[in-house]
């Protein structure tokens, strides 16, 4: 089967982004030609492939040789057992060593892909979620947990003001105190940059209050649908409510433009008092919405020996950065 990939001189941005609104209610952000963008400039070869059955897969590329292998974030689209077998067969085509399909699919398609030869992999996208409806403010508010309505007005009552900002540099800053309490690696500047200047609708939200910066966060919108992306504050005047204030004015802005809801992108798989991130679960409840549990990421290992050494080199290059 031969597969028809779409270059950028028979396939426009538009039109790219057209296709996969017909395609997916809404279309997956990760699958958008931006996000393609963004990825290129980050170490990956990205291929936009037109399968044979009307389906669309951003495809992101590493390696080169028998190590060359793919990954298909929230795609392809739709997600379904017969998109993902074009894709199967593109890439049985190319002779790639693996196939990594992460789709915006329930557990269930899971399912499906293990009948195609797909085994379960790590997910590098949130497979637990929260998608919360938007409105008007007052049904928004009133959608609300009583005290995230409380925490919102407060916020409001003692001068907390939200401004939408292009410098990424306080996100930064404010994602700075957020990796260093929680012991994660977070992007780098020129990363939160060059996300601002390419995704769909991107916006920095940052809380200010008597002038000083207390919180911070990254929304982009996609196919009538807002993403909370990447956030941050400080531990200075946390009594402010600053992290509701921000998530508000977000909001409040997303459903001015035309989204339909907001994605909270990530939150723990349970209530779980012990987890790590359970403070993370109580603050993304509070504003409501339906939880969302995607079937994850999926490999097709086509070369097992040069998978296991393209893994092996992974790993060395985590290795290596954990001790830099």
């Amino acid at each position: 089967m031969s597969i028809a990939v779409s270059t950028p001189d028979t396939v426009t941005r538009e039109r790219w982004d057209r296709a996969l609104g017909e395609l997916a209610v809404p279309a997956p952000l990760l699958q958008s030609w931006a996000f393609g963008e963004v990825q290129a400039q980050e170490g990956w070869s990205v291929e936009r492939l037109v399968l044979p059955g009307g389906g669309r897969a951003t495809v992101l590329l590493q390696g080169s040789g028998p190590l060359r292998w793919a990954y298909v974030p929230r795609g392809p689209v739709p997600a379904t057992a017969e998109t993902v077998a074009d894709l199967v067969a593109w890439a049985r085509e190319r002779r790639l060593a693996r196939l990594r399909v992460e789709p915006e699919a329930p557990i269930a398609f899971g399912g499906e892909l293990r009948a195609l030869g797909f085994q379960p992999s790590t997910a590098a996208q949130p497979r637990h979620t929260l998608i919360v409806p938007l409105a008007d403010e007052e049904t928004m508010l009133a959608s609300f947990k009583p005290k995230h309505r409380y925490n919102v007005r407060l916020a409001q009552r003692r001068g907390v003001v939200v401004q939408v900002e292009r410098d990424a540099a306080e996100l930064k800053r404010q994602s700075d105190f957020t990796a260093h309490r929680q012991g994660i690696s977070l992007l780098t500047l020129e990363q939160y940059r060059r996300r601002l200047e390419l995704l769909d609708g991107c916006r920095v939200y940052v809380a200010r209050w008597q002038g000083q910066a207390l919180a911070a966060i990254m929304v982009a919108s996609f196919g009538g649908r807002a993403y909370y992306l990447y956030g941050g504050s400080s531990d200075r005047h946390r009594q402010l409510m600053p992290t509701y204030a921000v998530q508000w004015a977000a909001m409040r802005d997303a459903a001015e433009a035309g989204c339909r809801d907001y994605d909270l992108w990530g939150i723990p798989p349970s209530p779980d008092p012990a987890h790590p991130w359970f403070g993370l679960w109580q603050f993304k409840m509070g504003f409501g919405g339906e939880q969302v549990e995607y079937c994850g990421a999926w490999d097709l290992v086509f070369s097992p020996l040069a998978a296991r050494i393209d893994e092996l080199a992974v790993w060395g290059r985590r290795a290596l950065r954990r001790l830099r």
